[in-house]
């Protein structure tokens, strides 16, 4: 166990160790709360985009989802060093009564950087339309608005004099886009192949909602070191993880979903017998 990381919340449990992390099961509140302050060089994370509320047409900015957001953001300013980073993919929702989208990211992002001193330093793009799909009740085939292709980053800190190394991004980048751009396409990794080929063997279907490796992997060569530690606490099934074991860097992932961080933890063994063998 990282000795980075110390489980001491009841409700939030450690389910997976290594020599560099520890991935648990509970809220992302209580996994930042587990954390000593100025710990943390990277939170690279995909917040709910709506929080854990419903968005409707008549509440489209929701001051909830930016009370919510902002509670969370101060958390990871304990956390963080004081020139570390928060990555925060976050985009637009569909109304739940009509199809419009809403804006509560926009609110919150203003209200983060107007009223609590962050700065943001930069917007990226990830264009990713075999993932992101809009399957739901307005986007889709046949449907009455067009798919998803782009999901937004928006990149965080206290101080815009933050260490980042954009030479050790470029290797990252389709030669078809400016490679120091911030448009992004990146696919899957060798190591998304392996979890999806054990998932296809055992007749399962791949997550319908994941990132692969390479995108938490573009932000910490971006913006880390090794031995830096790096956080995700909406983990998903592990990609921060993955990346961040292969970068030889400290980490603390988590998922509030039991089916999730039991994939991750599929994921990371996978990670070690591959490595061994």
């Amino acid at each position: 166990m990282t000795e980075h990381t110390k489980v001491g919340s009841a409700v939030l449990r450690a389910v997976h160790t290594t020599d560099y992390g520890t991935l648990t099961c509970g809220d992302a509140l209580d996994c930042l709360r587990s954390l000593p302050s100025d710990s943390v060089r990277l939170i690279v994370t995909a917040p709910w985009f709506q929080g854990p509320y419903v968005i409707d047409s008549m509440d489209p900015t929701s001051h909830r989802f930016g009370d919510w957001l902002v509670a969370f953001m101060e958390e990871c300013e304990r956390v963080l060093l004081p020139d570390g980073s928060v990555v925060l993919e976050l985009g637009c929702t569909w109304a739940a009564d009509l199809p419009v989208r809403t804006i509560q990211h926009y609110a919150a992002l203003s209200r983060l950087v107007g009223e609590h001193g962050w700065h943001l330093l930069q917007e990226l793009y990830y264009y990713n339309p075999q993932l992101m799909g809009a399957w739901d009740t307005w986007g889709g085939p046949g449907a009455s608005r067009l798919n998803d292709c782009v999901s937004n980053f928006y990149w965080l800190a206290r101080t815009p004099d933050v260490p980042a190394d954009t030479a050790r991004a470029l290797a990252f980048q389709n030669t078809l886009l400016n490679q120091s751009g911030n448009l992004l396409a990146l696919g899957d990794t060798y190591h998304d192949y392996l979890h999806l080929r054990q998932r296809a063997s055992e007749g399962k279907p791949p997550e319908p909602e994941r990132n692969p490796v390479s995108v938490p992997l573009y932000f910490i060569e971006l913006l880390t070191r090794p031995d830096d530690h790096v956080v995700d606490p909406f983990g998903g099934t592990g990609s921060t993880a993955i990346a961040a074991e292969l970068t030889q860097r400290h980490w603390t992932c988590n998922d509030l979903s039991r089916d999730a961080v039991d994939i991750a933890k599929d994921r990371l063994a996978l990670l070690k017998a591959h490595a061994t063998s």
